[in-house]
């Protein structure tokens, strides 16, 4: 006589290392964008705990920029355009000729995390953008792409 104690999980296709199941990479980015854009905005009570601060701001845009690259197609198309509109101006020949990426991802960090902004889009858009200049600057930028990236992988 056998006796079944517990009967096997349906196979969901989610292993161990999914935090949230199989959700998918361009999932978690439009749910990262869209969790952009109520922070940006402020109004609701959960934002204005967790994100009120320009900096914690600063850092979900630098997360969210690093989940488009990650994530690919369209999202990495468009963490690409805010990306190089800021690049295209910091390397213009009248402001700071020559700068490297890593020099690029330096400004960015500063502005994205040192000015007391008074609005609110400045930091999401430098910070989204040094989400991607991390990934070109290489280096220690590099590792914080690199490790924020694997753990938003494992996460999906």
């Amino acid at each position: 006589m056998n006796t079944v104690l517990a009967a096997a999980a349906p196979d969901s296709g989610a292993s161990f290392t999914q935090g949230l199941g199989a959700v998918g990479l361009s999932s978690l980015a439009c749910a990262g964008f869209f969790l952009l854009i109520i922070a940006i905005r402020n109004k609701s009570k959960i934002t204005r705990k967790y994100f009120d601060d320009r900096r914690q701001l600063a850092g979900l845009a630098a997360v969210t920029g690093v989940l488009f690259m990650i994530a690919g197609g369209t999202w990495r198309s468009l963490a690409e355009g805010v990306h190089s509109t800021a690049a295209s101006t910091l390397t213009d020949p009248n402001f700071a000729s020559g700068a490297s990426p890593a020099g690029i991802a330096l400004i960015l960090f500063i502005l994205s995390f040192l000015p007391e902004w008074q609005r609110r889009l400045p930091p999401a858009f430098f910070g989204l953008s040094l989400g991607v200049a991390c990934g070109v600057a290489g280096a220690f930028w590099g590792i914080l792409f690199k490790v924020t990236g694997t753990f938003l992988e494992k996460l999906a």
